[in-house]
């Protein structure tokens, strides 16, 4: 039963009744809601990828656990190099055909190593309850929505200072389980899911012992609500316009917490307040790997959108410059994914068994790629061409008056009918000149953590004094 088919998870939603708000109404039936048809769509090609016969040796694993097969990308906990070298090429093979992989094996892997951290420092006992839920999720196929980023309010304040506080929180004890009240922001899929999983963002002071929390509830928990920003894609799946974002992507939810009780077997972290900064970096140690590889997709679907944009224009890449930025874009995701793997190469077990990738080499490429995002769309533009923007709609080429017009100015090499051109030309703009190539910014500017925090990580763990010391060996400098 782990391993659903995407029939089998549309169906398992309709198991439950969250409180869901997009565009200012009631969402009542998740699963046939017109402004959520791309999120479902995209998370049921997810699970049906894991049992497609070409990818299924490696989207597929057995899990230690349940000793059932889970769907790698979703649900395992990643315990090897071998792991997190599968996990990365699936990734860049999954994103390069659909944008997002949904890696939520990440975020399951990164909470597992805190919450062993959390028992070793405190004695606590969180880290059964967690285990067992994860062989929960295995069994029954379920998919988590993640809530790590707080809103922060005012950022030069710490979150016990905050005015209004809006972070997540604790608010109450009671004898079999606790109160929480806040939000959590930028929660991928979230309205799709079955579960929700909670951790802290970042580092805190025993001033802010109450907002070091983290648990599981069911996506239907009374009190949990969500406001989801709609996917960047029409409501309705198109023939030509936007092949891609009228079918696949996710929204983003606001995840409000109204005075939520978590019950005491789902709780995995209560005031443990100097264990919270070890999430975020777990975080960009794996997490980063897998968008390093997950950005060299999304280039990968720019390089073939653009070579064949060139095409079905009359042009090959015998053209210099078409074959200059083509070839750019070719070394620039072979850079990211080299980057990718060579981070899961000098990574380490964690005590708890994750395999953590090495963080420098996994900020270093993800900070080079997200940097050549700008570019990469500028040369699908110029590559494509003028009518990328400007070319006539959808409507205009069913219009049996007018399609012959387009027909005859429109047409490109003879290889290819006017209409095969219409359609590389509107997937080139779903890419470059639509609402989703806002999306896709954001994913690559924001997503996994800012550039900056890229910078950060580098900055703290590369090894400086080493570096020195060698300079002054060289030169004959005495060590100080």
């Amino acid at each position: 039963m782990a391993l659903l088919t995407g029939k089998e998870y549309v169906e398992s939603l309709k198991e439950f009744s969250p409180e869901v708000y997009i565009r200012g109404e009631r969402v009542q039936q998740v699963w046939s809601h017109p402004l959520l048809r791309q999120t479902v769509n995209h998370i049921a090609a997810g699970y049906d990828f894991a049992r497609d016969p070409r990818y299924r040796a490696s989207a597929a694993v057995q899990s230690p656990l349940t000793g059932e097969e889970v769907p790698r990308i979703q649900l395992h906990i990643q315990e090897s190099l071998e792991d997190v070298v599968a996990k990365a090429k699936l990734t860049r093979e999954v994103t390069g055909r659909r944008i997002c992989a949904g890696c939520m094996s990440n975020m399951l892997s990164v909470t597992w190593a805190l919450i062993y951290d959390i028992d070793q420092a405190h004695g606590t006992k969180y880290f059964p309850r967690f285990r067992e839920f994860v062989k929960t999720l295995q069994r029954k196929g379920q998919i988590i929505a993640w809530g790590m980023m707080d809103p922060k309010g005012d950022r030069s304040l710490p979150p016990s200072r905050q005015k209004r506080p809006a972070d997540l929180r604790i608010v109450g004890r009671k004898a079999d389980g606790i109160v929480v009240r806040g939000t959590k922001v930028h929660t991928t899929y979230g309205p799709a899911a079955h579960q929700v999983v909670v951790v802290p963002c970042r580092a805190l002071d025993p001033e802010d012992k109450d907002y070091a929390v983290s648990f599981a509830i069911p996506i239907d928990t009374q009190g949990l609500k969500m406001i989801a920003r709609p996917s960047p894609g029409p409501i309705n799946q198109t023939e030509m316009e936007s092949p891609l974002s009228s079918r696949f992507l996710g929204v983003e939810a606001m995840t409000i917490f109204e005075d939520v009780f978590v019950p005491e077997e789902k709780i995995f972290m209560c005031h443990e307040w100097d264990q919270a900064l070890k999430l975020p970096l777990y975080f960009a140690s794996l997490h980063r790997q897998s968008k390093c590889a997950c950005s060299a997709g999304h280039t990968d679907l720019f390089i073939g959108t653009a070579a064949l944009a060139a095409e079905v224009n009359g042009l090959t890449m015998k053209v210099s410059h078409i074959r200059d930025k083509i070839t750019e874009m070719m070394m620039a995701a072979e850079t990211a994914f080299g980057c990718s793997l060579g981070a899961a190469l000098e990574g380490k077990k964690h005590p708890s068994g994750v395999f953590l990738p090495d963080p420098v080499i996994a900020n270093s490429g993800l900070n080079f790629i997200r940097s050549r995002m700008g570019t990469h769309l500028s040369y699908l533009h110029d590559i494509a061409g003028g009518l990328l923007s400007t070319m006539p709609t959808e409507a205009d080429w069913n219009h049996p008056q007018l399609r012959k017009y387009i027909d005859e100015s429109l047409q490109g090499s003879p290889k290819y009918t006017t209409e095969e051109r219409l359609k590389v030309l509107n997937l080139a703009q779903d890419l470059a000149a639509s609402r989703l190539t806002g999306t896709l910014m954001g994913f690559t500017i924001n997503a996994a953590g800012s550039p900056v925090t890229n910078q950060i990580v580098v900055r703290n763990l590369y090894d400086l004094e080493k570096r020195i010391q060698v300079a002054k060996e060289i030169v004959g400098m005495k060590s100080l």
